[in-house]
């Protein structure tokens, strides 16, 4: 009968124990749960979609991205803090400036992209698209990203501040679609590399839509 308690005591233990862990919030920041309807899975037991948990995809084509793929141009790659708030700044604040672009194929986008993020596959912007049809690259940059076209010239003055991103640190999706946009003449002071993409973003438990 004593060993039973005993028992029956240790398993009551754990279970309090398994929801006292499973109840510890996670934040975005200390104090800030949540962003422009941004936040973080409140299950502190989740783990990581099994779509992102493969470790050992091929090189060529999916090598690891440098920090900065894009030397000489001075293209800053940024953190889901920046993300987050890049959303911000779009979504509620209705800053027209600020862009965020799924650079993926479609069918990825169907998996889980970031929350008010647009969705402009790389195979529409990027060095095969712009030697196939030019024109058809310049009416994505008039069309989606605020790049006027005055007369053959294209005019940045009021071309918008883009944060791209793809599938992660060995996907190289966003990071052909702004090497076309340098070609074309992008600011790249407007364009910003979101390295960690979607693997680092699942990996954190933020919401996705």
């Amino acid at each position: 009968m004593k060993l039973k308690t005993l028992v029956v005591s240790a398993a009551s233990v754990a279970l309090l124990a398994s929801t006292a862990v499973t109840a510890k919030p996670v934040g975005i920041v200390k104090g800030v749960m949540d962003i422009a309807g941004i936040s973080r899975n409140q299950d502190n037991a989740a783990t990581i979609d099994p779509a992102f948990a493969k470790t050992s995809r091929p090189c060529p084509p999916f090598c690891i991205q440098p920090t900065n793929p894009f030397a000489p141009a001075a293209v800053d790659t940024v953190s889901e803090l920046d993300i987050i708030h890049a959303v911000r700044d779009s979504a509620e604040w209705e800053d027209a400036s600020v862009l965020v672009v799924d650079a993926r194929t479609p069918g990825w986008v169907k998996k889980g992209t970031i929350p008010n993020s647009v969705n402009v596959p790389f195979t529409k912007l990027n060095s095969k698209a712009l030697a196939k049809d030019p024109m058809a690259v310049v009416d994505v940059l008039t069309d989606n990203f605020g790049v006027k076209d005055m007369d053959g010239v294209l005019n940045f003055d009021k071309a918008k501040t883009l944060y791209l991103f793809c599938n992660g640190s060995w996907c190289g999706q966003s990071p052909a679609s702004i090497r076309a946009l340098l070609t074309m003449g992008y600011p790249e002071n407007k364009i910003k590399y979101y390295r960690g993409g979607m693997n680092a973003w699942k990996s954190l438990g933020l919401t996705t839509k």
